[in-house]
């Protein structure tokens, strides 16, 4: 008797720059889906919900909290009953394995736009965790065991309540792991992807985000698509590569600042060396009150004399930690994360100050590293940098000015512009 050979779910990657229509193919896609096929729509905030349900002929629905019902189990009854479904990054993260087998019985497609989180280091004391992996249950066997692949399993039934709740249940829920028995990773699980009959992540410059290392990592296959636009219609189309991409419209939008022989102040300067402005080199640097107020003074002289715009038409950047330090004179209402994406909230910016170096977590890069996946940390900085952006009223087609002290971030973006 042969076995029944195990399904794959077809991963397609859509890459291809912001603006291209990525939102737009998805949106022409599901309304001409027949009405049989069912579809989860994940989307990064919920402000863009309501935009996506208005733009589908279809009818959506969303998970909401209701009376005696959290979001988790709403979007439950609505899997349940085959519902086509709209929701956030952050609710899907959430998902079990109850979901992933009612998501499989029913034929899902999933969309999502924007890579999500994958990856989230716990954060538990080294003390803490050394007290984790040398304890044992009342059998005399360790409190956990770690796989080959570094999935956590806990062994203690008796323990109830403590320090390690977090730990026991993520554990239980199968979405721990261990790397050298230094750090504790909750990873999303990757049994989600594969309940799905097919998946599209809609994303740019997928080969440098840690989504496309967790494919890797777990050996899910998937193809590359781009998107183009022609006679009034969205298609996917053969992936263009990034070095065959035509970006001479962003060469010409995007207004890099360069310090002039003229200049008083080489405001440039302060990031000449490769890893400054990244997290260890600022988080070095905060205790130096001139260092602060230096970055502080070129970011303000950029936007208010050397381009002359009032702090409504700026948008500026750094890590979260550092954020209240070295926030520029007028823009406490002008931050947007550093990790920010697939939103339109900024879309009237013009003026882009950019204090960051983006490095992978040196911890996090090393457990890819070991599970033989091949890691690019430029292409990792570009993306998240061409992400923050594209934030920006560039996405609508007009030019902006942009300050990159790093001279790193700097000559990402100048290799990119210039293919």
């Amino acid at each position: 008797m042969l076995c029944e050979k195990s399904k794959q779910t077809k991963i397609n990657i859509i890459d291809s720059i912001m603006g291209s229509g990525k939102t737009s193919w998805a949106i022409q896609y599901m309304n001409e889906a027949p009405i049989s096929k069912r579809f989860i729509y994940i989307t990064p905030f919920m402000s863009e919900i309501a935009r996506v349900i208005d733009s589908i002929e279809r009818e959506f629905a969303q998970p909401e909290a209701l009376k005696g019902e959290t979001k988790l189990e709403s979007l439950q009854k609505l899997i349940g009953e085959g519902k086509d479904i709209v929701s956030t990054h952050a609710l899907f993260k959430r998902i079990n394995k109850e979901l992933i087998e009612l998501i499989e019985i029913q034929g899902y497609t999933l969309i999502i736009d924007e890579v999500i989180d994958i990856l989230e280091d716990q954060k538990i004391p080294q003390d803490d965790l050394k007290v984790l992996l040398s304890a044992r249950n009342s059998n005399g066997d360790p409190i956990i065991s770690v796989d080959s692949k570094g999935f956590v399993k806990w062994n203690d039934d008796e323990y109830e309540e403590g320090n390690f709740k977090k730990i026991r249940n993520l554990a239980n829920a199968g979405n721990l792991i261990m790397y050298n028995n230094t750090a504790l990773y909750w990873l999303f699980p990757v049994a989600a992807f594969k309940g799905f009959e097919e998946v599209f992540v809609m994303t740019y410059l997928f080969q440098g985000q840690l989504q496309r290392y967790y494919f890797d990592m777990f050996d899910l296959q998937y193809s590359y698509h781009s998107v183009a636009y022609s006679n009034g219609r969205y298609d996917l189309v053969n992936y263009i590569p990034l070095g065959e991409e035509n970006r001479d419209h962003l060469k010409n939008l995007i207004r890099i600042h360069y310090s002039k022989v003229s200049d008083k102040r080489d405001l440039n300067k302060i990031g000449s060396k490769r890893n400054s402005f990244s997290n260890s080199d600022l988080r070095r640097k905060m205790g130096v009150k001139e260092y602060r107020k230096m970055i502080k003074d070129n970011a303000y002289n950029f936007y208010r004399h050397k381009i002359g715009v009032s702090t409504e038409y700026v948008m500026w950047t750094t890590f979260k930690d550092f954020k209240q330090k070295i926030q520029p004179t007028g823009l406490r209402d002008q931050f947007v994360e550093v990790t920010a994406r697939a939103t339109n909230n900024y879309a009237d910016k013009s003026v882009c100050i950019y204090l960051a170096n983006r490095y992978m977590n040196p911890v996090t890069k090393q457990f890819f590293i070991s599970h033989d996946v091949s890691v690019d940390e430029d292409i990792f900085a570009l993306s998240d940098l061409l992400q923050w952006i594209f934030r920006s009223r560039i996405r609508k087609g007009q030019p902006i000015d942009i300050y990159i002290p790093s001279i790193r971030m700097r000559n990402l973006l100048e290799l990119y512009l210039n293919d």
